[in-house]
């Protein structure tokens, strides 16, 4: 990861009054979601944009995650795996994101629950508590040895997570990143204290650098977006609009297509 780190610096070095020189573009050579609300990106902002819409609960996709493991895994983990598996499956990648904002926070809900009552914690259930959780269990799924990260950054972390797979090409330009966004619904408890709509989805990306791709640019901050940012990036990708502006907590963030 240092290597990496240090492209970050270059990255934000072209920094100049809150906005960064764009360095550089990717493009999506392969891609995966699903969401109970639509299985598409498209269908899911269509779904966010109905009066009254909630979120809709849905069996996960898992077919791909060898059961052996998947009888471990939380609904997350195998949502994150999966998804992943699916975007990656075509070309093998050399570095791995996984960014979720809240990671495994129902399964540690769970473990704190067991505390509060004095019940005995399962061992496997603690080992996979942990923000890398998924990461971890995808490179034993795959079989993958290549170096791996997992990041959260509130709101702004699939922004973050783009940047972290830039930082990497660009020091590696041959190379391959799978980016992997992925988010479960918060518990009941913690609801109160993010204004954002709750909904499950997983958001995979088999990105390398392409000067013709797309570029990601810090812009004006506008009102904050109340939907997730991938699926909404996602969704934009696949319209014919030549860029896409998002706020999250006061951070604008701009994906153009090269030349918009």
């Amino acid at each position: 990861m240092r290597g990496s780190l240090s492209i970050l610096t270059a990255v934000f070095g072209g920094v100049k009054h809150g906005r960064r020189q764009v360095s550089s573009g990717l493009t999506i050579e392969s891609w995966a979601f699903w969401s109970p609300e639509g299985g598409t990106p498209r269908e899911w902002r269509d779904h966010w944009t109905k009066d009254g819409a909630v979120a809709q609960l849905g069996r996960v996709p898992d077919d791909a995650v060898p059961v052996t493991h998947r009888r471990r895994m939380s609904a997350l983990s195998r949502l994150a795996v999966q998804i992943g598996l699916q975007a990656g499956r075509e070309s093998r990648a050399d570095f791995l994101v996984f960014c979720s904002q809240h990671g495994e926070l129902v399964r540690s809900r769970e473990l704190l629950g067991c505390i509060a009552t004095s019940v005995e914690l399962s061992p496997t259930a603690f080992s996979q508590s942990v923000h890398n959780t998924s990461a971890g269990l995808y490179t034993i799924v795959s079989q993958s040895r290549v170096p791996a990260t997992a990041l959260a950054s509130g709101p702004n972390t699939f922004a973050y997570g783009w940047l972290e797979a830039e930082a990497y090409l660009l020091e590696n330009p041959w190379a391959r990143v799978l980016l992997v966004s992925y988010e479960d619904l918060l518990p009941a408890e913690y609801l109160p204290y993010s204004a954002q709509k709750q909904c499950m989805y997983g958001l995979g990306l088999l990105l390398r650098a392409e000067r013709s791709g797309l570029t990601l640019d810090s812009v004006a901050a506008e009102t904050d977006e109340l939907l997730p940012m991938a699926p909404l990036f996602m969704a934009w990708w696949l319209s014919d609009e030549p860029a896409v502006q998002i706020t999250a907590e006061g951070q604008g963030w701009a994906w153009k297509r090269n030349g918009s």
